[in-house]
């Protein structure tokens, strides 16, 4: 099992040349952290998100970081995982010390974990406001129901209001 990690605007935006559209939500960084580190935790991510402007290529502290890429010879610091699919990066994932694996995107990366049968929850900040995106991710709304969850519901950052949701898929019916 495994969960996704996400923050998406109102158009479903997730992303805009290589960074994040809004401004720093401080209280979202602090909610990514909190979720992704409270047990030992490995983060899985595509390789344009690791080399975005918030990964910059350097590994999460506290986690270990799995890079999925096709692309042979990509170099990374010792202790972060190339894996070349979202499924070897799951089995990358299952070492015996780690309790949680998180998704973090890309968007194809986030595609693909969102139709595997092994997502648990996403762990959704929605931004209220459209930010002229250039990554998108589906509409969650149509395959995905908030689940009962304690997290705070309304934050304000930098003048950009969100809140912070949890996800599972809806039942077949």
């Amino acid at each position: 099992m495994f969960d996704a990690v996400v923050a998406a605007d109102l158009d479903w935006g997730i992303g805009k040349a290589s960074g994040l559209p809004w401004p720093r939500l401080r209280g979202d960084l602090a909610h990514f952290k909190r979720v992704t580190t409270a047990v030992r935790s490995a983060v899985v991510m595509g390789r344009k998100t690791w080399e975005s402007t918030e990964v910059a290529g350097k590994p999460l502290p506290k986690r270990l970081n799995i890079v999925v890429t096709r692309r042979a010879g990509l170099v990374v610091p010792e202790g972060v995982v190339v894996a070349p699919s979202l499924d070897t990066a799951l089995a990358a994932a299952g070492v015996p010390d780690v309790e949680a694996t998180f998704v973090l995107g890309g968007a194809e990366l986030y595609r693909g974990a969102f139709a595997h049968p092994a997502l648990r929850w996403i762990y959704l900040t929605r931004v209220e406001g459209r930010f002229g995106c250039d990554a998108f991710i589906p509409d969650l709304d149509r395959d995905f129901e908030l689940d009962a969850w304690d997290g705070e519901q309304e934050l304000e950052d930098s003048g950009v209001y969100y809140r912070f949701e949890r996800l599972r898929r809806r039942p077949e019916t």
